[in-house]
């Protein structure tokens, strides 16, 4: 008793013109006018072909009369869509490939020629994009498969995978944030966004950067930088006001900083100042978390003011007035230092990708010559130590002497790149003084043509710098993350106040170092306008 056929299956149009069929690669070569000339064999296409993940090939049998050439006796189809999947499987030594064999155009050579642009066209195909991969990866291991899986079929990394997986995640908010910035997403770049899923604030902030032209990388990396320094400067403000410590904002009207006093009153000594009535601390909620103490009465410690010492209306150093009037300087401190500790990170975690490339960029081996010849000072204070430093781990992972020996001729100029690496990376990042490389007013732990002379070959293997980077570069003074046009914009005068006259608020009055903070509290923003404060102050 036959089965009667279901209703969908009477309105099937059968062909016996193609059928589907596995094919040994042996009988299988590329159409004589094939016109893709680059295959772009990666190797997620490769590996996922490995995996028998692959759109059927479209074939055509080989006319009898068609004149053979040595080595082709045996094929018996061409290609007419597909050869870039016939390369990857040769590629693969794969056994045979899953085909269409279209016989309706057998003999048509003109559509075998328009197939292959119909193929291939932009046109006609789109492929996914980031936000539509990750949700189907995403739905791929909801629905039981394994990361494993998933890494075997489509040819993807773990590291790849764990994005996409991260990145399905994603709320519909947060994907559509995503979505109206101008960017080419990645799945990469995806994963990223879920640490602020939800999260507006910073999700503007990256949508800012990103319209700046910064990648998603340094925009999420600034973020936590700046975010940490605020935790801290809580942390620290809470301890303050549990020791029952007066706290502000910034130093209030009239007020002095004790290492101000301590340098024009004789005598006075910050260290017996807390039981001052008029004794407090101000700690910035921006910035580094170092609370400054101050005197709201410096008068009864015998201070006289500016007016006092033939300098009519002039602030006096250390006090309020002037620090309003360091205050777009300060700024400006404060993002730099936060640029440049986010550019660390983001530098060094491209670095150790380069490090851990099988062939060495060609640039390397010269360059790594030139500065074992010229032995500049960064790899005069820490060559011979770079090994013992934090950051080998971290930027080598666990190369050893037996896997350096082992080594292929090709890798062997990045391994002479590596301790000269590490050397920069810690003295640009690690010493108190690698905070002042990027400014022009300060000396830091590299000098500037040193720094330039390293991120300038990183650029040269494909790096690409960050703002504050690039002023090093160019030999210019960092002026923030945003673009010229838009900080002249927001540093324009109002309607009607006139601007800002340089000196009109500066003092000429010497001042001594700080010894603690290494910073001129006079001219350097970055020190708060005096010492760190003390607990036993």
């Amino acid at each position: 008793m036959s089965t009667p056929a279901a209703d969908w299956e009477n309105g099937l149009r059968e062909t016996d013109q193609v059928r589907l069929a596995r094919i040994p690669l042996e009988l299988l070569n590329h159409h004589p006018g094939n016109v893709r000339a680059d295959y772009a064999l990666t190797d997620a296409f490769c590996r996922s072909l490995a995996a028998e993940q692959q759109v059927a090939v479209h074939v055509v049998p080989i006319p009898e009369n068609h004149p053979r050439g040595e080595g082709e006796e045996g094929y018996r189809f061409w290609v007419t869509k597909g050869n870039r999947r016939l390369a990857a499987a040769r590629h693969q030594q794969l056994s045979d490939l899953l085909c269409l064999i279209d016989l309706g155009k057998a003999g048509d050579r003109a559509g075998q020629f328009i197939d292959m642009v119909v193929e291939n066209d932009d046109e006609f195909r789109r492929g996914l994009t980031a936000f539509e991969q990750a949700q189907a990866l995403f739905e791929a291991h909801q629905a039981g498969a394994s990361r494993t899986r998933i890494r075997k079929l489509t040819g993807r990394t773990r590291e790849e995978v764990a994005g996409a997986i991260t990145a399905g995640r994603l709320s519909a908010t947060t994907r559509q944030a995503a979505q109206q910035m101008n960017h080419d997403w990645t799945l990469e770049d995806l994963a990223l966004l879920a640490e602020f899923d939800g999260d507006e604030e910073a999700l503007a902030e990256i949508h800012q950067r990103v319209g700046w032209g910064r990648t998603v990388r340094y925009a999420v990396e600034y973020i936590r930088t700046e975010r940490a320094e605020a935790a801290e400067c809580a942390r620290v403000r809470a301890e303050l006001e549990q020791a029952g410590i007066r706290v502000s904002d910034d130093i209030p009207a009239g007020a002095l900083t004790l290492t101000r006093l301590a340098a024009v009153v004789e005598g006075f000594d910050p260290g017996t100042h807390a039981t001052c009535e008029g004794h407090g601390v101000f700690l910035r909620s921006r910035g580094t978390a170092t609370p400054v103490a101050y005197c709201t009465g410096p008068e009864r410690h015998g201070y006289a003011p500016p007016e006092a010492l033939g300098e009519p209306g002039a602030p006096a150093v250390g006090s309020a007035a002037q620090a309003k009037a360091n205050e777009p300087e300060r700024k400006l401190v404060i993002e730099g230092n936060r640029a440049w500790k986010a550019s660390a990170t983001v530098r060094q975690e491209w670095v150790a990708g380069l490090l851990a490339r099988a062939t060495a960029p060609k640039p390397v081996l010269a360059w790594v010559a030139r500065q074992l010849m010229e032995m500049p000072t960064p790899l005069r204070d820490k060559l011979t130590g770079a090994r013992h430093t934090t950051l080998w781990a971290k930027l080598l992972g666990n190369i050893d002497t037996a896997s350096t020996a082992a080594a292929r001729p090709n890798r062997l100029p990045l391994l002479a790149l590596a301790p000269i690496a590490v050397a920069y990376e810690h003295q640009m990042t690690v010493p108190d003084s690698a905070r002042y490389i990027w400014r022009h007013d300060r000396t830091g732990a590299v000098s500037r043509p040193d720094a330039r002379a390293y991120l300038s070959l990183l650029v040269e293997l494909g790096y690409q710098p960050t703002p504050i980077e690039q002023a090093i570069i160019d030999g210019l003074p960092y002026c923030g993350d945003a673009p010229a046009e838009e900080l002249e914009h927001e540093q324009a005068p109002d309607a009607g106040e006139p601007p800002h006259e340089p000196g009109a608020e500066e003092t000429s009055t010497a001042v001594p170092q700080d010894a603690d903070a290494g910073a001129d509290p006079r001219t350097d923003p970055d020190a708060g306008g005096g010492a760190p404060y003390s607990a036993a102050a």
